[in-house]
């Protein structure tokens, strides 16, 4: 009687490859999701980041926060690092914050605005026409940067008026009442002004809605927009990720 053979289970070399393939590319797509997750979270982050600090300086200058300590004098509206002098007992208030945004850069610089009160001043004009009388300056001797999280940057300004690419975000606290009057203009590079009369002067640079858009560093395509509204508080400040070319393209 022949004997039976025995045949034992297994796979072949067209199964065992089309296995690993398969896994392959179901391993490749669950990294490349993965990673497309991860660059959104960031983006996100970097975008709620810069909204909370544009809304803190908001919530700085109405809280009279002041950064000057006893080894830096204001007089006049000028200020010295060369002579001391006791905090509160200048001349000088201090009347909000200018805020520039550097197309291409993470790094957001910032300086505290003060101003003079006139030895004359009629406290029934409107906000806007007394912040100039006082003439705000910008105390450029002392920069501060933010960094905007995970290497995110400006990617383009349109201020909707006028469809200016203005990327400087000045706010100033009215000397007669608690509104933040906002003024958005355009600075050149390494040329950021002192004197900001002429900026807070110029009705176009008004309490005027502009976005600042921002791009992410990892290669997402559309941009989000930091919204300005305009408005005195610091919901007047909003991230929004709905961006496209036509948001940010300022001329």
């Amino acid at each position: 009687m022949p004997m039976a053979v025995s045949r034992q289970a297994g796979f072949t070399i067209v199964e065992v490859s089309l296995f690993l393939a398969i896994t392959g590319m179901l391993f490749l797509i669950a990294v490349l999701g993965t990673g497309n997750t991860i660059r959104s979270v960031r983006f996100t982050d970097s975008g709620r980041s810069l909204e909370s600090f544009i809304q803190k300086q908001y919530d700085d200058i109405i809280n009279g926060v002041n950064t000057r300590d006893d080894q830096i004098s204001c007089t006049s509206g000028t200020i010295s690092t060369n002579t001391s002098q006791e905090v509160g007992t200048s001349n000088c208030l201090l009347m909000g914050k200018l805020i520039i945004f550097w197309q291409g850069s993470s790094s957001v610089s910032y300086y505290d605005v003060i101003g003079t009160e006139p030895s004359t001043v009629n406290y029934a004009q409107t906000d806007e026409d007394l912040i100039t009388s006082f003439k705000p300056k910008a105390v450029t001797t002392s920069l501060s940067t933010y960094s905007i999280p995970w290497g995110a940057y400006p990617s383009g300004f349109k201020r909707l008026s006028d469809s200016s690419a203005t990327n400087a975000l000045l706010l100033v606290h009215s000397p007669k009442s608690t509104r933040i009057v906002s003024y958005t203009f355009k600075v050149a590079v390494n040329s950021v002004p002192q004197d900001l009369t002429s900026a807070v002067s110029t009705e176009a640079n008004q309490s005027q809605a502009t976005n600042f858009c921002i791009k992410s560093a990892e290669g997402l395509t559309n941009p989000a927009r930091l919204y300005i509204s305009g408005g005195s508080s610091q919901s007047s400040a909003s991230i929004i990720f709905d961006a496209n070319g036509a948001d940010c393209n300022g001329a």
